[in-house]
């Protein structure tokens, strides 16, 4: 995205919102006046380059983008023809939508119906409160995923009406079914694709998945003691699965900010954590 100049993440972080966007170039007469940078980008990339790009500052640039990094499947050659004759006929539906309120084509407004309103609200607080435990880069998605989950819910009412038959008109709304669909789809398994890169791409999980656990304990101060499964239920960042709840503990029983407690017999070590009290406030 830089390699023109060193100015084009500029460009980038612009054409997210849409806002108008002027080019100056030297060779140009007059610079290029662009009333809305609006632009798709879809593609891939390799895991060692991603990891120098997250070294760099944070200016927002990457919790615009929605990542995908899912675990390989075994190959196999699909026997059912793909239906390109529909497919073409239903996003003509899109082509063919009239944007022209003036000389030039404008926006146009879609709301959410008054009981999906709710719905978001209750996602982004949600994602407020994952935000508290995260950091870096992570931190910035979770900022992010309310507005993410916005725009999804646009895009499935309008690929829904442009796969049903007929003519009916395009959506004037966007309807709960559709936010609820855009929330669970970002919240279930945008974020924690999210969680996967940035992890994978930068800290060790030895040291990002016990400081995700650490944030969590300075700021809440539990009971005496916290047993994995607790953990698990919490949905912090990261630590959805049981092995990697193990390595949370494991790393902080290692820095003496948990040890292994008694178990209600009386005998050895149990399979709750004693919270120290000596965890900085």
């Amino acid at each position: 995205m830089t390699a023109y100049n060193t100015s084009g993440r500029s460009f980038w972080l612009e054409a997210y919102d849409g806002h108008p966007y002027w080019v100056e170039r030297q060779k140009l007469p007059q610079p290029i006046d662009i009333p809305r940078n609006v632009v798709a980008v879809y593609g891939g990339t390799q895991p060692d380059k991603l990891s120098r790009l997250m070294q760099e500052l944070d200016d927002g640039l990457m919790a615009r983008i929605s990542w995908v990094w899912p675990d390989p499947v075994d190959f196999h050659i699909g026997k059912q023809a793909l239906g390109v004759e529909w497919a073409i006929n239903a996003l003509d539906k899109l082509r063919e939508l009239d944007l022209s309120t003036s000389m030039s084509p404008s926006p146009i407004m879609v709301p959410l119906v008054p009981s999906a309103v709710p719905i978001l609200e209750e996602f982004g607080r949600e994602m407020q409160q994952r935000q508290r435990w995260a950091s870096g880069l992570l931190r910035s998605a979770y900022g992010k995923a309310r507005g993410q989950a916005l725009r999804l819910s646009l895009v499935l009412e309008y690929l829904w009406w442009c796969a049903a038959d007929g003519m009916a008109p395009p959506p004037s709304q966007i309807s709960e079914e559709a936010i609820t669909a855009a929330t669970g789809f970002v919240g279930e398994y945008s974020m924690p694709m999210a969680e996967r890169v940035y992890g994978d791409a930068a800290l060790p999980e030895e040291e990002r998945l016990p400081a995700t656990l650490a944030r969590w304990l300075i700021s809440q101060r539990p009971p005496e003691s916290i047993n994995a499964r607790e953990v698990q239920r919490l949905k912090l960042p990261g630590l959805r699965e049981a092995e990697k709840v193990r390595i949370a503990l494991g790393g902080l029983v290692d820095v003496d900010w948990l040890r292994p407690a008694p178990d209600r017999a009386g005998g050895g070590p149990g399979r709750r954590r004693a919270i120290m009290p000596s965890i900085p406030g």
